[in-house]
């Protein structure tokens, strides 16, 4: 176990650092900042605390005013922070707008001097170190308040520690009193506490009978005297759509032929219930909130669109809105027959201009929101969803909601077979193979692959094809194994195509 040797208050360290700062690289020092107090933000990775990072981009003026300025730092490269930094938001990056500097340390030599940095993992721990304008550490933390109370709270603890001051030279005083042993102990050169405590020293006056009793709670009393080791309290971090821009470009596409992917989210907002379940009057509230959600004050151009309340048509209006090729590929087109939709007030369905992402509002859960493309373009499809649910999420807040219903570290939703990730992707496939071969050969590639495969409606060979989930499965390993069973199942019909003889026909 490794207990901590940084003393608060102590000299902070001298080194430079390389890092990123108004688009551009170059080099810091902890001196450079005297006169100002500066705040570290450390974080554990560059696209993974976006929000953290912006929290305190936001109040850095705030700082300023106060004469104090924040930067961030983790493992990452300086010109990878530049990437990060420049990156579109919707992406996962800034836009360029970040006002902080992002500081490089990959060793871990920095975090490593006030206790952040995880050695096993490679990476910095989220936390926050305040060194005041005289160059002295006041204060070192990590925490588990959410991003935005984080960067206030620290706000406030800098504007504290303004009024009482801690003097520089004393620290140093106090630090040159020890021995030349205790100094070389720290290889870091952090500074450590002057004060020795001999348990042999405090223990030599007891009175130690031949009693019993009194040994035993004396052996007690020992014990409790006797550091330990601090209780580690985890946290389980909050739920998210866990497919970035960068790590969804690194993905592969499906290279069988596929008539067209659809990937889809399912969800519902905290306040309303966990599921869809919801009385009518609700069901009203969340219509006109994702009304305004879904407007042009929020979305980007590619997915405005329009918003129809089901209630608002009739029988015709209904088939002619159910009756169109997104509706087939999204699979949502029976709507379209007489009495398919019940209870309709409070129900809606928002579709882009591109017609290729489409939101449903009461339906089944509380939201589902599905991005489809033609052909075999998944990734063109998640990108699209993944900005879909990013700008939905930021939008929620701006209205004074608090996002997602979440449950046991996943989201909370009604969708049989798909678990905490409320993720799923469906391809249709048309299998000329498997439409000659009949049942008995699907069974067998279903239960071989771990997919569920049904005929289309629309077609007497075509199939849509869906991953059987795990429970532990990531959004990444569902759209990794759905991919490599997509493929084999293609290689697996043009066996069976040459086996019976099937011939295409253009």
């Amino acid at each position: 176990m490794k207990f901590s040797l940084l003393a608060v208050p102590g000299a902070a360290p001298g080194d430079e650092i390389l890092g990123a700062e108004n688009g551009k690289e170059r080099t810091f020092k902890i001196s450079e900042y005297k006169g100002r107090y500066l705040v570290i933000v450390f974080y554990h990775g560059d696209w993974e605390c976006q929000e953290y990072l912006q929290a305190f981009s936001d109040l850095q003026d705030k700082f300023r005013s106060v004469k104090a300025e924040v930067v961030g730092c983790s493992i990452d490269s300086s010109k990878g922070h530049l990437v990060w930094m420049k990156t579109d938001k919707s992406d996962g990056g800034f836009g360029g707008k970040l006002q902080i500097a992002l500081w490089t340390d990959t060793s871990g030599s920095l975090s490593d001097q006030f206790d952040l940095y995880d050695k096993e993992e490679n990476q910095c721990l989220d936390g926050v170190v305040i060194i005041d304008d005289a160059g002295v550490v006041r204060h070192a933390m990590t925490t588990s308040l959410e991003c935005a109370d984080t960067a206030k709270n620290t706000f406030e603890l800098v504007n504290m520690l303004k009024k009482y001051k801690v003097d520089a030279k004393d620290v140093k005083k106090s630090s040159s009193k020890t021995s030349s042993s205790l100094s070389s102990s720290s290889s870091s050169g952090r500074e450590v506490s002057p004060v020795k405590i001999s348990r042999e020293e405090l223990e030599k006056d007891w009175d130690v009978s031949e009693d019993p009793e009194l040994i035993k709670v004396l052996n007690m009393a020992k014990m409790l005297g006797r550091a330990q080791p601090p209780k580690v309290q985890t946290y389980a971090k909050n739920p998210l759509f866990n497919l970035l821009p960068l790590a969804i470009r690194r993905l592969s596409n499906p290279r069988a032929p596929v008539k067209c992917c659809t990937a889809s989210l399912f969800r519902n907002l905290a306040g309303f219930g966990p599921n869809g379940d919801i009385s009518k009057n609700q069901k009203l509230q969340l219509e006109n909130l994702m009304k305004k959600v879904m407007g042009v004050a929020y979305m980007p151009e590619d997915l405005t669109g329009k918003f129809t309340s089901l209630s608002s048509l009739n029988q015709r209006e209904q088939t002619k809105f159910f009756d169109t090729t997104l509706m087939d590929l999204t699979g949502d087109s029976y709507m379209k027959e007489p009495n398919s939709v019940k209870d309709t007030e409070g129900k809606g369905v928002f579709v882009n201009n591109y017609s290729n992402f489409v939101l449903w509002v009461n339906c089944e859960d509380q939201l589902r929101l599905v991005s489809v493309a033609k052909g075999q373009d998944l990734k063109y499809v998640l990108l699209r969803l993944q900005k879909a649910v990013a700008r939905i999420e930021e939008a929620l807040k701006s209205c004074q909601q608090r996002g997602f219903t979440t449950a046991n570290g996943g989201f909370s939703h009604s969708r049989r077979e798909v678990y905490g990730t409320g993720f799923e992707t469906t391809f249709t496939m048309e299998l000329l193979g498997f439409g000659r071969a009949g049942r008995d050969e699907m069974e067998k590639a279903s239960r071989e692959l771990n997919i569920k495969m049904e005929k289309n409606r629309n077609g007497v060979n075509t199939f849509t094809v869906v991953l059987r989930q795990g429970p532990d499965d990531t959004e990444q390993e569902i759209v990794t194994k759905s991919v490599e069973a997509v493929d084999t199942l293609g290689k697996m019909d043009k066996e069976l195509q040459s086996r019976l003889g099937v011939k295409l026909t253009l």
